[in-house]
């Protein structure tokens, strides 16, 4: 495990205090703007429900709460609240702070017709990002209320999320969400979950010592588990250590691939999962290869799989920027007419980029 020594080097560097975006006000009018009316035309209804076309026309707090977050770096307040107005009368029908994982409409349809919760159970990312873009645009806009609610998600979050390190380190992790996660001596673990600057902010309007631990916390347990590969979709942890998760995903797949994003969003753009990943992506981005691997055996670097959706390219010149020798291209060129989730990625890149402060492309 990475000592707090070695995390305190990286976290020195990192923005992690910050509750705004640091991208200026007046960027909601610049290039990002047609990109994110383009994404919202195609991958937004009108009453503000984010749909994942490809997922049967269904909804998840993580969409709703990438919309809160996108919307705010926009500067655009009038799609922020309708996506907040859908997520709180449809999602948030738990008896605590939390959001519903997954509501799907009835007839399969993309409106907003009838439709229903299918999972009761949250998703630890999608309410830290709810909690968090809440906590920017609380400041962006002038509206303390969202203060409040980021508090109480946050509060609820880590009474439901946060658990003690069962490597008996001392240390806390964030569990995916509140059921299910547990199994016997351990915990089962996504470390693509783990944004450690919305951690550590969200943690600290909540007044929650225990989720800005397991933001830092976090930091050393993905350099732990990039020292010799790439991080993986899913692990468990146990006194022993780090073990595949049953009946999950160990390699670094379309879960993991979130992990350089996040990083780079917290200022960590020189962390190892980052560099590793950079490493991994390069070969891909130097001869100009049409499609980006985006599933990667950990142990060994196999492609098991590729995509040629520029969202899943915007990842890896994220990723790849930060090598001194990668004379790296611009950012590819948005489409909305990708699906959701690799034109998400794309535009939560972008906006990464311009907030963690590197200028090593243009778009």
């Amino acid at each position: 495990m990475t000592t707090r020594r070695e995390l305190l080097r990286w976290t020195a560097l990192a923005p992690l205090a910050g509750v705004a975006g640091m991208m200026p006000q007046a960027a909601a009018a610049d290039a990002l703007t047609p990109l994110w009316q383009a994404w919202t035309s195609v991958h937004m209804t009108a009453e503000g429900r984010v749909v994942d076309r490809w997922q049967d026309n269904a909804s998840h707090s993580e969409g709703q709460s990438y919309g809160l977050l996108l919307a705010e770096a926009m500067g655009d307040r009038e799609n922020f609240e309708r996506i907040l107005d859908w997520s709180t009368r449809n999602l948030a029908v738990r008896p605590d702070a939390l959001r519903a994982w997954k509501w799907a409409p009835e007839s399969g349809g993309p409106g907003d017709g009838p439709g229903t919760v299918t999972d009761m159970n949250n998703a630890s990312d999608g309410d830290l990002f709810h909690a968090w873009a809440l906590l920017r645009a609380a400041q962006r806009f002038g509206v303390a209320d969202w203060t409040r609610l980021a508090g109480e998600i946050g509060s609820a979050l880590a009474a439901s999320c946060v658990r003690p390190d069962p490597a008996g380190k001392g240390g806390v992790v964030l569990l995916p969400g509140a059921e299910g996660f547990e199994i016997d001596g351990g915990v089962v673990l996504n470390p693509s979950y783990w944004c450690p600057r919305a951690m550590m902010a969200v943690g600290r309007v909540a007044g929650s010592q225990e989720l800005e631990s397991a933001g830092a916390d976090a930091v050393a347990h993905l350099a732990t588990l990039s020292r010799s590969s790439l991080p993986p979709d899913w692990v468990s942890l146990t006194a022993a250590g780090y073990a595949e998760a049953p009946g999950k995903s160990a390699n670094y797949g379309y879960e993991a691939l979130r992990v350089p994003l996040n990083l780079v969003w917290s200022g960590l753009s020189g962390h190892p999962a980052v560099l590793r990943a950079a490493a991994a992506y390069q070969p891909f981005l130097l001869n100009d290869l049409p499609d980006i691997p985006t599933i990667i055996a950990p142990v060994g670097g196999q492609i098991l799989e590729t995509s040629p959706d520029p969202g899943y390219r915007a990842i890896a010149n994220l990723a790849a920027c930060l090598e001194p020798e990668s004379n790296l291209r611009a950012m590819p060129a948005f489409t909305a007419a990708q699906p959701y989730y690799p034109a998400t990625l794309h535009l939560l890149s972008l906006v990464a980029q311009r907030e963690a402060s590197f200028l090593c492309y243009s778009f």
